[in-house]
């Protein structure tokens, strides 16, 4: 995205489906926002704190995340998919990292400090971890057992389970390993590729 310094960038997304519309607005040295009828101006000299996180599949596909916090106690997330039925989302991705991209750019323009960082914290990933690594362990021993007794519809079943629920969590976690970055470096993992 190759804009003039001067220029207006704009993204806007549904995060639920009959929700409130988020729009942002990158303006030279300011964020305007808006989240259904509220409204509001964050100065970026202002934005005390930005995180990228990678969010799991809900019905359809991953989703990335922004989410900037003001000195003020301003909260906005941006994401990178629009929910527009029950089960239907918009990808978005594409305008998503080039917003992204520009925001930083303009944190650098404005001077702003925030601390930019991204995943979990490192408790919660290595909780996560722990966790994962248990439950992969259990569902390995009930296949074992599963194929130790010719139980072969059952071993069927849990490897079909597993294509769903493994990979997924895996690839979740993975993602969301804790990372500080610059907003010159930043985190490939945790943007849209």
């Amino acid at each position: 995205m190759n804009a003039p310094a001067s220029a207006v960038i704009t993204y806007a997304y549904l995060p639920r489906l009959g929700g409130a519309g988020v729009r942002l607005e990158l303006v030279p040295g300011a964020l305007l926002w808006s989240v259904g009828p509220k409204e509001g101006r964050l100065p970026l000299a202002d934005v005390a704190a930005v995180e990228l996180r990678f969010l799991p599949a809900k019905f359809a596909a991953p989703t990335f995340e922004m989410a900037i916090a003001g000195r003020d106690g301003t909260r906005i997330k941006a994401g990178s998919a629009s929910r527009i039925s029950l089960t239907g989302v918009r990808d978005q991705k594409e305008d998503y990292a080039a917003f992204v991209r520009a925001f930083h750019r303009a944190l650098t323009a404005a001077g702003a400090a925030p601390r930019l960082s991204g995943g979990y914290a490192p408790w919660r990933f290595w909780a996560m971890v722990a966790a994962g690594a248990l439950a992969l362990a259990g569902l390995l021993a009930v296949f074992g057992f599963a194929l130790a007794e010719s139980q072969w519809s059952f071993a069927l079943f849990l490897s079909g389970m597993g294509a769903f629920v493994v990979w997924p969590t895996a690839e979740m976690i993975w993602r969301n390993r804790p990372v500080t970055y610059t907003p010159a470096t930043l985190p490939r993992h945790l943007l849209p590729a």
